[in-house]
């Protein structure tokens, strides 16, 4: 029984390892760039859907607005490359700041409206990101940016997709690290209090206040380095990237793989990514078949693919548990 126990204490850590060792061999199965490429949006969309997961999966506050901190994360990453050619480490520690401000002023409504006016609260401010940006000379306007410099590691430039791919890899590495650890602490813990009824959880003495800005603060945090990631590998950007399209995407991908948990929103990333990538040649139908799924999911599969498969092994361990007791009282 000892491995088992084992095993569930460090599971976080082996599926790590499981993770990284498979995303890892991506390259080595294939040498095709229009896969790697993939496999490179599949990581940018885990830091997104990680972020959704922080805020809405953990805290249970309604984000709709993620694509917002995606796009200032992108533009301010953009704007600070090309006019200060400073490189992409550095620009990241200003994107991070930059996005942890504004995920604070957009977590400031959550503090006196949740449900659906927080979800328009957070839909306006993405939107009026989008539109500001649209409109402003210093962003180019519709046009966008342009010669966006390419990945790079103080000096060590990414010139290819396989190298961009295995530098976007192990940013998603330490942020999967950082969540996973989240979890398990006590913040973790106020993040699930706060979820589950906040006025027991305030009465308990958890700073409500402060956990929620701390979630919209991750949450953007999060999507800033994604949108950062994006633009520098991309190399050119404009606001019609930064859709409200894409809002839909991102809470598919949580609700898919599991609400509240971790691994099913990086699974749930992998899966929408792909399934997206691959129907594009569909595109008049991608948005009616990714909300039917949405309803599906709500109304067969509302655990989620790993919700699902985790409550049914805890529903067969409980079956167990009482045959076993059963036959233990029919031998007495």
């Amino acid at each position: 029984m000892q491995k088992p126990r084992f095993f569930s204490q460090h599971k976080d850590t082996w599926f790590t390892l499981l993770f990284a060792l498979l995303a890892c061999s991506v390259p080595f199965i294939t040498k095709n760039d229009y896969y790697i490429h993939i496999a490179c949006m599949v990581g940018i969309n885990i830091l997104i859907a990680l972020g959704m997961h922080a805020v809405t999966g953990l805290a249970g506050q309604i984000n709709m607005g993620q694509y917002g901190f995606y796009c200032i994360g992108a533009y301010t990453c953009a704007i600070i490359m090309t006019k200060t050619g400073l490189g992409f480490i550095p620009t990241l520690l200003i994107v991070i700041a930059i996005s942890a401000v504004f995920g604070i002023l957009v977590g400031l409504p959550s503090l006196r409206i949740d449900g659906p006016y927080l979800a328009l609260a957070t839909i306006g401010f993405a939107e009026s990101v989008r539109l500001i940006i649209n409109s402003a000379a210093w962003a180019g306007k519709a046009d966008g940016i342009i010669r966006i410099p390419k990945l790079d590691f103080f000096g060590l430039e990414a010139t290819t997709k396989t190298q961009s791919y295995f530098f976007i890899l192990a940013i998603v590495l330490v942020c999967i690290i950082v969540v996973n650890n989240l979890m398990r602490s006590n913040f973790g813990n106020r993040f699930k209090a706060i979820k589950d009824d906040p006025l027991i959880a305030s009465v308990m003495g958890i700073n409500v206040t402060s956990v929620k800005l701390l979630a919209f603060m991750i949450s953007a945090i999060f999507g800033g380095i994604a949108g950062a990631l994006y633009a520098s590998f991309a190399s050119y950007i404009n606001p019609t990237t930064f859709i409200q399209a894409l809002q839909t995407n991102f809470m598919l991908m949580v609700v898919l793989g599991g609400l509240g948990i971790s691994w099913g929103a990086t699974l749930g990333a992998v899966l929408v990514t792909v399934i997206f990538e691959y129907t594009r040649v569909y595109v008049l139908y991608q948005k009616i078949a990714f909300g039917v799924m949405m309803i599906l999911i709500v109304l067969f599969l509302n655990r989620g693919i790993i919700g699902t498969i985790t409550h049914y092994f805890q529903q067969r361990a409980i079956l167990r548990q009482h045959t076993q007791e059963s036959n233990l009282d029919t031998l007495r």
